[in-house]
């Protein structure tokens, strides 16, 4: 049994597997979490070819404090889209287990990496095949991350 868990979420239908999955392996003896990651791409206001498209729109320069306030307020629409979109699963889940939503902005194979190293999960609960439009037998951000991790991997079709 595992007491925290990390399952990351596209939204798929492999990945409301892995969330129903990882609810089976979590343990029912003392408190269990289950940290539901999305991740999202990262807006970057210092790319080049955002401020030049935003200079020959007539944007002037974005403030630090305004990009950040921006950069949070998109990453609390990805989080209460992912609220939305799992909670037919929260009348399932048992009594002894928290569920948790983080929004990262990233390419999915190393956030899920290093977020799952950073954080002490016990395992990672995650769909075969995701949205991403290169598909195969295993989807690349869980056969990246099946490679590049030493914790326990549980992967569900």
């Amino acid at each position: 049994m595992y007491y925290n868990i990390l399952v990351p979420y596209d939204g798929s239908e492999h990945a409301q597997h892995a969330l129903q999955a990882a609810f089976g392996v979590a343990g029912r003896d003392k408190p269990a979490d289950v940290t539901v990651l999305n991740v999202t791409d990262e807006i970057e206001f210092d790319n080049s070819t955002f401020q030049v498209a935003a200079r020959m729109a007539g944007v002037p320069a974005i403030s630090e404090e305004t990009a950040e306030s921006v950069r949070e307020k998109y990453f609390s629409e990805h989080r209460d889209h992912v609220e939305k979109q799992i909670e037919e699963f929260f009348e399932s889940v048992p009594d002894n287990i928290d569920v948790h939503i983080t929004v990262l902005g990233g390419r999915p194979q190393e956030v899920i990496h290093e977020y799952a190293e950073e954080n002490d999960f016990d395992c990672i609960v995650m769909g075969r095949r995701g949205l991403g439009a290169i598909r195969g037998a295993l989807g690349s951000v869980s056969y990246s991350v099946l490679r590049s991790t030493e914790l326990p991997v549980l992967i569900v079709k």
